[in-house]
């Protein structure tokens, strides 16, 4: 049975700088008036979304991560005492289609090319939808196929619902991938605990959070600065 590595997607394999990049383009000298910035204002946004996005799973009135993105956005604004009609419907779809349109992080390519020939079966699981999450990977040139992307959508359940981690581990399982090494990989720790609990191998890379916090979330099982790193450990790991 071959090894397996699953990889969050959003802020782990593809970074949102184009995003922000469009955000202060569109918005930048209006949200310096109010002494914010472009990046304060993405990660309040996208955080929040993340936080709205899951309670609503858990509520059971699951909506699309893509759904809640765009109908947020201006409160995200008011949240950083920002009026939020400053952003038109122009505004935000220009911004909505930079997260389209996400870039991949540096050695992405590489890390799932090197880890496929060192005998790792890669998959993606997400929060994301399953199409705009496919397209990332096409743009980037990076082979990845239908039945190696796990989109929330599917099962309307967002993560860290312990139905995705236990899905997913169905899926890798009848495609002959091995129980006691699967892997999981990830930029945001939550992810990781609920991973973990599921019975993953996990691996923290430190993208986005910047700390693991191990106070909170203890430890995992490798801790990598960039993908270069971590294809260095879990294939010594492994």
């Amino acid at each position: 049975m071959s090894k397996s590595a699953c990889f969050d997607v959003l802020g782990t394999c593809f970074d949102f700088e184009g995003a922000i990049a469009v955000i202060n383009e569109r918005l930048g000298e209006k949200l310096a008036a109010h002494k914010v910035d472009a990046r304060t204002l993405f990660f309040s946004w996208f955080y929040a979304t993340q936080r709205d996005f899951t309670y609503c799973s858990i509520a059971g009135a699951y909506q699309p991560i893509a759904t809640i993105f765009s109908k947020t956005f201006r409160r995200a604004c008011e949240v950083v005492d920002v009026p939020g009609k400053i952003a038109s419907d122009e505004d935000i779809a220009a911004v909505m289609s930079a997260i389209r349109a996400l870039q991949p992080r540096p050695g992405l390519k590489q890390c799932y090319e090197q880890l496929r020939a060192a005998g790792f079966d890669v998959y993606a699981v997400t929060n994301g939808g399953f199409e705009t999450s496919m397209n990332y990977y096409r743009m980037a040139g990076i082979e990845l196929d239908d039945d190696h992307l796990l989109s929330c959508d599917t099962i309307q359940k967002a993560k860290p619902d312990p139905l995705v981690y236990e899905t997913s581990t169905r899926h890798i399982t009848a495609r002959g991938c091995s129980d006691s090494e699967k892997w999981f990989v990830a930029a945001h720790s939550w992810d990781l605990i609920a991973a973990r609990k599921a019975g993953y191998k996990t691996a923290w890379i430190a993208w986005e959070e910047h700390d693991p916090v191990i106070d909170v979330f203890g430890k995992f099982d490798i801790y990598a600065k960039d993908f270069d790193d971590l294809l260095e450990q879990i294939t010594k790991s492994s």
